[in-house]
């Protein structure tokens, strides 16, 4: 029960976050520009916008956190939020980079919440399946298992079938039709007698 409430919550601050970075990514980019644009520029991707990738990385956060609350795969949405998380927090937050002591402190404290939910959603992969889930794969084995061996039975069933046409068919090839031979062979037998 808590599992399945502890998902929705945790994915909702994902979902809120790459909703605005979608609809708004300006602030965003202008926030992570410094360190992103440089990294683009040396890797040769001038023509990609930082723009472009806070829309992209809003919508992926939204599409994983969407799964996560919905515990279709779990794990591996909650691997790939943690993947953005810390990418959030490093480049949102850099609190090593502030001369300001108040203004580092705000960066410490909002890079300190973003790398707690990295914690939350790594917990998130690691705890596994609702019980209705693992209940419900349990009876969708059992009942493929079950199917198969009714495949193999009539698999059998098949080739008996089967092999008891060639063994009828061989016993009445390798049976003699009435032949007059043995017919003639008796009746000369009679007449000789």
């Amino acid at each position: 029960m808590l599992r399945a409430l502890a998902r929705p919550l945790l994915a909702s601050w994902f979902i809120y976050g790459g909703v605005q970075s979608y609809l708004e990514p300006e602030t965003r980019a202008a926030r992570v520009a410094p360190t992103v644009e440089p990294a683009l520029k040396e890797l040769g991707l001038e023509e990609v916008s930082t723009v472009d990738l806070v829309k992209v990385h809003g919508a992926a956060s939204v599409a994983l956190a969407a799964t996560l609350a919905l515990s279709r795969s779990p794990r591996a949405a909650a691997l790939g939020l943690a993947g953005l998380a810390g990418a959030t927090a490093a480049l949102t937050h850099p609190f090593w980079k502030e001369e300001d002591e108040a203004r580092k402190e705000a960066e410490l404290e909002q890079f300190l919440k973003n790398v707690s939910l990295v914690g939350g959603v790594l917990l998130a992969a690691t705890a596994g399946h609702s019980q209705r889930h693992i209940d419900r794969k349990k009876a969708k084995k059992a009942k493929a298992k079950e199917k198969a061996v009714e495949a193999k039975l009539k698999e059998k069933e098949a080739k008996a079938e089967v092999k008891a046409a060639l063994k009828a068919a061989a016993k009445a090839k390798d049976q003699p039709e009435a032949t007059p031979a043995k017919s003639s062979k008796s009746a000369k037998k009679k007449r000789a007698a």
